[in-house]
């Protein structure tokens, strides 16, 4: 699973447990694929496969937890980006010489052609989506087309997700752990965009082609038991970078 992905997954993906007692006011995002995430009080939980993690704005912390090997790894996002840096310099090393060289110099490439041209405008009134009022906007890379994405304003929504901002802007540099790849998602003004709303609905040009990214089909206002932002007991504590070999592997 690429970091890019991660990123996306926090935005729009996750896992709803229920529990009776320790509620919190929140939000229940659900995508259309039937995933959800958990958004109370700046933090948010979601999934895929055996791993959980949950982004913690107020406490400025990421936490994962593996619920197949009873492990978990927890630290700043800063500490999560060296660990996943880490982690692809010792896969570089591992490789057999002339391969490693071969994506040395595709690297290299990548790093030389990295700046384009980044353009986003408002592309007026969304809509609906998922029952909240959205606008559209247009994002495009070298004055060709690549990606239209709604973002809903609610205020109440906002308030919730406002503390998680500082974090998902810091854990988007992850997407490149070597920055030798030109990702729009980066960029200046992809960041500022995402200060304005919530992203609900996404959909990306590959080569022309349209690729729905995110979905949000349903956001509904629930209490969020505390639990849920909370690793497990009986839990064994790893670091970062064992956590990220474990599901490279």
């Amino acid at each position: 699973m690429t970091h890019l992905i991660i990123l996306r997954i926090f935005m729009a993906t996750g896992l709803l447990l229920g529990f009776a007692v320790g509620l919190e006011a929140g939000w229940i995002m659900q995508e259309k694929e039937g995933d959800q995430t958990l958004i109370s009080k700046g933090r948010l939980r979601s999934s895929s496969d055996s791993i959980a993690w949950v982004l913690d704005g107020p406490g400025s912390k990421l936490i994962f937890w593996d619920e197949r090997a009873k492990t978990y790894a927890t630290g700043t996002v800063e500490e999560y980006c060296a660990a996943a840096t880490a982690v692809v310099e010792q896969a570089l090393k591992n490789l057999p010489e002339e391969q490693r060289q071969t994506l040395e110099q595709m690297m290299k490439k990548d790093a030389a052609e990295s700046r384009h041209a980044v353009g986003v405008a408002a592309a007026g009134d969304g809509g609906t989506v998922a029952g909240l009022k959205t606008t559209k906007y247009t994002i495009t890379v070298d004055n060709e087309l690549y990606e239209y994405i709604w973002l809903a304003s609610d205020s109440d929504l906002l308030a919730e997700f406002k503390p998680l901002k500082p974090l998902l802007r810091k854990f988007s540099s992850c997407g490149n752990p070597m920055g030798t790849e030109f990702i729009p998602e980066n960029s200046p003004e992809y960041l500022q965009l995402m200060e304005r709303g919530v992203e609900v609905k996404s959909i990306v040009y590959t080569d022309g082609s349209p690729e729905t990214v995110v979905d949000v089909v349903k956001m509904e206002k629930k209490d969020i038991p505390e639990a849920v932002f909370s690793v497990p007991s009986g839990y064994r504590q790893i670091s970062f970078v064992d956590m990220l070999k474990s599901q490279t592997n």
